[in-house]
């Protein structure tokens, strides 16, 4: 909230009006009636009062004035009109920090609202398809009677599909999660360099039934404030992209290091690569380029990844060269003590 100086506080204002005009009229009678005796002298003075009371009255009428419109559309406000916003108190006194402050305080609200619809848009989105699917294989099964062999196999179908739905679920509530707001006060100090050693160590294990080859360079002792979790999950979703659209024998690098008061991760591979086309989209929920319909996904992963960054004050740019490899840049605030 800003600072108001002295003569722009509504306090100080009246407070102001009320001193000066006691002061005039004392400084006037004293002087100009009792001392100078000028003519007229009282009816000078009656004036004089009349004036400093239609001065004063004019401020109280101006405050009161916007107080009223301020409290009439608050009133009007509702989950229906929330993108309307106060515009008329042009002032620089506690009126206008009060309209201001109301106008955040809509936009947060309007803000919650949208990520409220997005997520049940997400979940109705991504729950329609395989449901349907799961419901129209059980009706076609209980239709006639069949083999067992037949029943385990729409059993087993149908469990391939819960996972899906329950993988889905939980992207959609981490993708909703990152993008809530949250306050930095409750960030914790952590190391970085362990937590991408720790990665490297995963992704290790998941490229080598692929034949693949995992490199690494890590600087020591990297620490940012952030939560160590969902840094994890974000970082992850990168590696995990990056070993999914390499070839067998391919090789996927992951650095870390500083620049200036940055630190910098980077993911590189030499898979497939992504289509210039696909490049401004890939980071939209939901959204799998032209090149990544042989490969299982809900297209969310990425969403998720520059939610988590963005939550943490920092940058994810991607370059990619298809059928050369595709490189990832995350660059994340280093911690200040």
């Amino acid at each position: 909230m800003m600072k108001l100086s002295f003569f722009k506080s509504l306090n100080n204002k009246l407070f102001g009006w009320y001193i000066g005009s006691l002061i005039i009229l004392s400084v006037f009678f004293y002087v100009g009636v009792h001392i100078l005796a000028i003519p007229r002298g009282t009816e000078l003075f009656f004036l004089l009062f009349f004036l400093l009371a239609i001065i004063g009255f004019a401020i109280i009428y101006n405050i009161t004035n916007d107080l009223t419109y301020l409290t009439k559309k608050i009133k009007e406000i509702s989950h229906e009109n929330l993108r309307d916003r106060i515009v008329d108190i042009k002032r620089d006194d506690e009126l206008g920090e009060l309209a201001t402050a109301f106008n955040n305080l809509l936009n947060r609200l309007d803000e919650a609202f949208k990520r409220e619809q997005q997520f049940i848009g997400d979940v109705a989105h991504e729950l329609k398809t395989p449901i349907a699917t799961m419901r129209s294989a059980l009706e076609v099964a209980i239709s006639k009677d069949r083999s067992n062999d037949e029943y385990k196999k729409v059993i087993h179908d149908s469990i391939i599909e819960t996972n899906h739905i329950s993988s889905t679920l939980k992207n959609v509530l981490d993708l909703a999660w990152s993008e809530t707001p949250h306050e930095q006060k409750h960030f914790v100090k952590l190391n970085l360099s362990k937590l991408t050693t720790e990665l490297i160590d995963i992704a290790d294990k998941l490229a080598s039934s692929r034949l693949q080859n995992v490199r690494s360079n890590v600087s020591s002792k990297i620490y940012i404030n952030g939560y160590e979790e969902r840094l994890a999950r974000g970082i992850i979703n990168i590696i995990e992209n990056a070993i999914k659209y390499t070839p067998p024998k391919g090789i996927i690098t992951v650095q870390l290091s500083k620049k200036n008061d940055r630190a910098v991760l980077t993911v590189r591979d030499t898979g497939q690569g992504i289509l210039a086309t696909d490049i401004p989209h890939i980071f939209d929920r939901f959204y799998r380029g032209s090149t990544t319909d042989n490969v299982f996904g809900s297209g969310i992963g990425l969403s998720i990844t520059k939610s988590i960054v963005n939550l943490h004050h920092g940058s994810i740019d991607v370059k990619s060269q298809p059928g050369k490899g595709t490189i990832f840049t995350i660059k994340l605030p280093l911690s200040e003590n």
